[in-house]
């Protein structure tokens, strides 16, 4: 059992979590690990141990590119689960999970919105994650630019100036004579002038 001190407010709290040591292990079995990750009771510690092996460990990097883009793509079971994935996506920077992040780029979170969270993509987890990414996500972006739904294109413009490459902003750049809705064509413009 492991025990974790947590700062709720100015008060100190002592929990005790009914989860194995997974943290402190030494060794660990990036299968089940993976397998912890996916339930409700072991996924946080599980992507902390994840986060800890961080995107240099080979292994767990190339067994999280075969199977996360799978668990983004489904319909949630668990929201916290399958958020622990999307940022896991993000934090690994697995290029093999483009296409599920994009799909779900709108996705929001139940945490309060704010128009500066908004703007960071805060309480959007694929989003931030195609953020983490970076450059290999842009041509993918560039796609839903083209899309007819103005508010996916809305997040792949965020996503895009929050890259903040060469490459997305030329793309935001070139895209901006084409956007047809002109609030977000002048908000294009107007983040990029103060860039």
């Amino acid at each position: 059992m492991q025990k974790l001190t947590l700062a709720i407010g100015s008060t100190m709290c002592l929990a005790v979590l009914m989860v194995p040591n997974l943290v402190t292990q030494e060794q660990v079995s990036i299968p089940h690990l993976f397998e912890l990750l996916q339930s409700e009771n072991t996924t946080a510690a599980a992507t902390a141990k994840f986060l800890q092996l961080g995107p240099g460990n080979a292994d767990a990097k190339e067994y999280l590119a075969k199977r996360l883009p799978a668990v983004i793509n489904e319909e949630p079971k668990n929201y916290f689960v399958w958020a622990n994935c999307v940022r896991l996506a993000g934090a690994f920077k697995l290029k093999e999970a483009i296409p599920a992040l994009v799909k779900a780029i709108s996705a929001a979170t139940a945490d309060g919105q704010t128009l500066a969270g908004n703007a960071r993509l805060d309480p959007f987890p694929c989003a931030k994650a195609l953020v983490k990414i970076g450059e290999p996500a842009v041509p993918s972006l560039v796609e839903v630019m083209e899309e007819a739904d103005w508010r996916r294109r809305w997040f792949a413009y965020r996503v895009l100036f929050l890259i903040g490459s060469p490459r997305s902003i030329d793309a935001l750049r070139d895209h901006i004579e084409h956007e047809p809705n002109q609030d977000l064509r002048q908000e294009i413009q107007k983040a990029l002038s103060e860039r």
